[in-house]
């Protein structure tokens, strides 16, 4: 089967990010900041030929989705299995206050209590993505979508699981995957320059 490329892209800021706090599933909506983001890498990702577009059905993937496809003229597909990490009783805490509290670790990742564990976001996500795989083999496919399910997703297709890649990913980072169901090629990691040049500087 011919390899379907894969963009994957984190959606822009939203409140939760803004506000440093764990939003896990729930919906946070897109920050004024988060929209310039959505543009900056709509601009970086105008001239790609995209078959598809998907994102999670929460809104700052969809919004930022949105903005991307409005350079295409394709629709937006939404998939709930593409939700970000369900984070169970820590959805709402501060960043600062989950310090040493058990999330991920450096050996992988031990389940949120009431959330999820990573054998489950995987089973999910990439359930969804080896059906697109199947469904649109050599075609080009943008997927919006969340920092911790992305990250999850990237570490398994580098062959790394259950360890985590630590690479830097800010808002509206790029990555790009060829794979065709079993073999997989990364071929650009959480790269997020596009943002850095959009946004003013500050002296």
């Amino acid at each position: 089967m011919k390899p379907t490329t894969f963009y994957f892209v984190r959606h822009g800021e939203s409140e939760g990010n803004a506000a440093r706090v764990f939003t896990g599933q729930t919906d946070s909506p897109l920050t004024a900041r988060g929209l310039q983001q959505a543009a900056a890498v709509a601009d970086e990702l105008a001239k790609v030929k995209f078959d598809r577009i998907v994102s999670s059905d929460l809104s700052r993937t969809r919004d930022t989705a949105q903005v991307i496809a409005k350079r295409h003229r394709i629709p937006v597909e939404t998939l709930p299995e593409l939700r970000e990490i369900n984070v169970g009783d820590r959805t709402g805490t501060p960043f600062d206050e989950a310090r040493g509290l058990p999330n991920w670790s450096d050996d992988g990742f031990v389940s949120w209590p009431g959330g999820e564990t990573l054998d489950q976001v995987l089973a999910r996500t990439l359930g969804a993505i080896e059906r697109l795989t199947r469904e649109s083999p050599g075609k080009t496919i943008l997927i919006v979508g969340h920092g911790g399910v992305n990250r999850i997703v990237l570490s398994h297709f580098l062959g790394i699981l259950p360890k985590l890649d630590r690479s830097p990913g800010g808002n509206t980072n790029i990555s790009i995957v060829h794979t065709d169901g079993k073999t997989h090629t990364v071929e650009r990691l959480f790269a997020s320059d596009h943002v850095s040049k959009a946004e003013p500087r500050t002296t």
